[in-house]
């Protein structure tokens, strides 16, 4: 292994930790969460590499039980992923080379993998540091799944503790994110329109906030006169 893959690989692991650190504990609760439901726990890994979907993994273990049909569980999961369309827009693909290497870089988008990867500057990315941080986030997160699924309900666990694990890796990654560039409007739109979204009601929260941000972001780099370095890259690429 050449010193350039493993400066690669420690970069890609490193940015992947403070998510990773976040995973194992989720990941645990859903092993519980499936071995509870009266699933063998050999099906949490299998749920962790092929349906690495976070809050929708939780929600297709009652479903699978109950036995919904499969049209149900389908269209549920377009509605609570459809977020990562709008990751689609800014994540870093372009830098990916190999198709089967771009497939699974768009299979292992997370909210926390995104918000990683958007806080680092465009000019020290590559494709390699992506799918490194990736595959790592995504490590993590199996191996939490398959702890969680083999100590089974020996170990009660409570579920606020959980959900104060996920708001504190989203706080620490934001965190992150405005210390690397304090400069960036994008803060200061997302607070604003996350706070003035907050009358709709919750099923609406979500895409309407997105959207909103989407197209204030679009309206404020046609405003700015200045290009990001990552914008310049996507139009150079293009034919």
């Amino acid at each position: 292994m050449s010193t350039t893959v493993r400066s690669t690989i420690a970069l890609g692991v490193r940015d992947a930790l403070p998510v990773g650190l976040g995973y194992i504990p989720l990941g645990m609760g859903m092993g519980m969460t499936l071995t509870g439901a009266g699933l063998d726990w050999w099906w949490a890994p299998i749920f962790a590499v092929f349906m690495y979907a976070g809050s929708m993994q939780y929600l297709i273990v009652p479903m699978i039980v109950a036995r919904e049909p499969l049209a149900a569980i389908a269209l549920a999961t377009v509605l609570i992923q459809f977020r990562h369309v709008f990751y689609g827009i800014s994540f870093p693909l372009h830098l990916v080379n190999s198709k089967l290497a771009k497939l699974y870089s768009i299979h292992a988008l997370t909210d926390e993998v995104y918000a990683v990867v958007a806080s680092k500057p465009p000019d020290v990315l590559t494709g390699e540091r992506v799918l490194w941080t990736q595959l790592f986030a995504h490590a993590t997160w199996t191996t939490g799944c398959t702890l969680g699924a083999l100590i089974g309900l020996s170990v009660p666990i409570d579920s606020r503790i959980l959900s104060f694990v996920l708001t504190s890796l989203f706080i620490v990654l934001m965190t992150e994110a405005y210390l690397a560039n304090r400069t960036r409007l994008d803060f200061a739109l997302a607070g604003i329109i996350g706070v003035g979204m907050l009358v709709l009601p919750d099923s609406m929260y979500l895409p309407v906030a997105l959207t909103t941000l989407t197209g204030a972001l679009l309206i404020a780099s046609r405003l700015n006169p200045t290009t990001t370095v990552a914008t310049q890259r996507r139009r150079d690429d293009m034919p």
